[in-house]
């Protein structure tokens, strides 16, 4: 094999990664479908029937509701014209779990609908949520155990991009494909220790679930943590020393970096550290007072960007540890190619951004913060009324909701008008966090949207390093970074293609029932 010319084929640049691809997304459909078959009844599915017990010889009675003025008498027997069917809806997404309740407009169910939606007092029809399906989605020992192989295949092409030699050549004094005795085994515990830290705690918690009762697992995560967390630093410790005796001060301040970005994000905490996401995400529930829905929304916002923030340190630090900490303990007197070495920095910062993303913001997640947004509403700054045409306003009060095409003014900004965009405004006027959350979770398949065109533009970038990347160590660390963006590439799309579904049919519901919204 030559130094200078790309002799491998068309099959091995081409059909080899997307063929590997193909079977790689094969297997986590054919896993994703085994989870599914395998889930507990408590899952709900979109389409039910009624099995009739063959043992039973009477029917089993609708379920239905007849329509009864109030203090009248309960109605008994099989249901007859008149009755409106109940409604299940569910509470906050996901198809975990179902709430039956009978949702009874005066004006009779609306064809073609789930169900009907609820008058509040003030005239305003409360914003109607369809089942969301079930989405598989890696455990968080599953995804801690495939982002620690990734992070650690990473480390290693970067060490061959340094330490690589030419052993096929016949006067080569090597018969290994990379000069190890060069690379510090101390550094290179580092690193591991580095990129393991979530993974050990992860195992550990899940063996204590199997031998200890749900009552006293919050204690013992508080002792898993604090054992975990000495263990990682009296590692880390205990190579910085050996780290310190080999290189100059300044070269060993490299690894203190992250350490000051930590603090200056989190603090003091030790929770970011050691865990991707701590606590439980929040949860929508259907409410008619118009704070709780602007609480929520602020709740939502809040997590949402802890999400993005953890998203960015973590793939920044294990990137800069995996791809740049090796560049900078790399020898005085070692000649390797930067340009190859940045875009190994840069590729894995990619790839691991987007795994990330597909993990924090799956569809289920991204679902609930948008029934809260349902809820909250939008206004929009109001335009001039013409001189002829004058519209009064009223003054903008957080006790109430307000209806499309409401007009108020806000005292506290200045006397600026708004006019309601939404079927259902409990937003603040003048709260700019309440329109970007909005526009952001109003539609989630844009923003997943989004996230597919990054990782799909990612993917053809490193097609295009493919095609032209000439050294085989360059060639090598693009194939095994293909492997895990392919996977990332399909769980994205995957979620876009169903909330682009399940949004539709939701948009025709609303559509259908938007002249009725108007007329109150």
């Amino acid at each position: 094999m030559s130094c200078t010319e790309n002799e491998s084929g068309p099959f091995v640049v081409f059909f080899l990664p997307a063929l590997v691809g193909c079977l790689t997304i094969l297997l986590a459909r054919r896993w994703a479908n085994s989870q599914v078959s395998n889930t507990s009844s408590t899952a709900v599915s979109r389409r039910r029937k009624i099995i009739k017990d063959p043992l039973v010889k009477r029917p089993l009675p609708p379920i239905a509701c007849k329509m009864a003025p109030p203090g009248a008498k309960k109605a008994t027997g099989v249901a007859k014209k008149g009755t409106v069917p109940l409604l299940e809806e569910d509470v906050n997404g996901g198809g975990k779990k179902m709430s039956r309740t009978p949702r009874i407009s005066p004006t009779g169910p609306p064809s073609g609908s789930l169900g009907t939606d609820t008058k509040m007092s003030d005239g305003i029809l409360q914003p109607k949520h369809i089942p969301f399906p079930y989405i598989p989605q890696d455990s968080e020992l599953l995804f801690e155990i495939m982002n620690f192989v990734f992070t650690l295949v990473a480390t290693g092409l970067q060490f061959l991009n340094l330490y690589r030699t030419a052993w096929w050549l016949p006067q080569s004094y090597n018969n290994q494909a990379m000069n190890f005795y060069l690379i510090d085994p101390h550094l290179v515990a580092f690193i591991v220790t580095i990129l393991s830290r979530r993974l050990l705690l992860s195992i550990t918690l899940a063996v204590l679930r199997q031998f200890i009762d749900a009552k006293l697992m919050p204690h013992a995560t508080i002792a898993a943590r604090t054992f975990i967390l000495g263990v990682i630093l009296g590692s880390l410790a205990w190579c910085i020393y050996f780290i310190a005796h080999k290189y100059v001060f300044l070269v060993t301040v490299y690894l203190f970096y992250p350490v000051v970005l930590y603090f200056i994000l989190f603090g003091f905490e030790s929770s970011p550290f050691l865990e991707l996401v701590s606590g439980n995400p929040p949860l929508h529930s259907c409410s008619h007072e118009p704070q709780h829905a602007r609480d929520e929304a602020d709740t939502m916002t809040a997590d949402f960007n802890m999400r993005l923030i953890r998203i960015l340190f973590n793939s920044l630090i294990e990137a800069y540890y995996t791809s740049f900490i090796p560049c900078c303990f790399a020898q005085s007197f070692l000649y390797y190619d930067i340009y190859a070495a940045s875009q190994q920095v840069g590729l894995v910062l990619c790839a691991l951004c987007g795994r990330y993303s597909a993990q924090l913001f799956s569809a289920a997640h991204c679902d609930v913060s948008h029934r809260a947004a349902l809820h909250l509403g939008r206004w929009q700054p109001a335009p001039a009324p013409a001189p002829a045409h004058g519209s009064e306003s009223e003054a903008w009060c957080g006790a109430r909701r307000w209806a499309r095409g409401a007009r108020v003014r806000v005292v506290g900004a200045g006397g600026a008008e708004f006019v309601a965009d939404a079927p259902l405004v409990a937003a603040n006027p003048d709260d700019n966090h309440h329109a970007r959350f909005y526009d952001l979770f109003i539609n989630p398949a844009s923003f997943l949207c989004m996230l597919v065109s990054l990782q799909l533009g990612l993917v053809v970038i490193q097609f295009y390093l493919l095609f032209n990347s000439i050294a085989w160590h360059n060639f090598m660390a693009i194939i095994f970074l293909l492997f895990i963006d392919y996977y990332t590439l399909f769980k994205l799309f995957r979620d876009y293609a169903v909330c682009c579904k399940v949004y539709r049919a939701e948009n025709i519901i609303h559509d259908k029932n938007g002249p009725v919204l108007a007329t109150n």
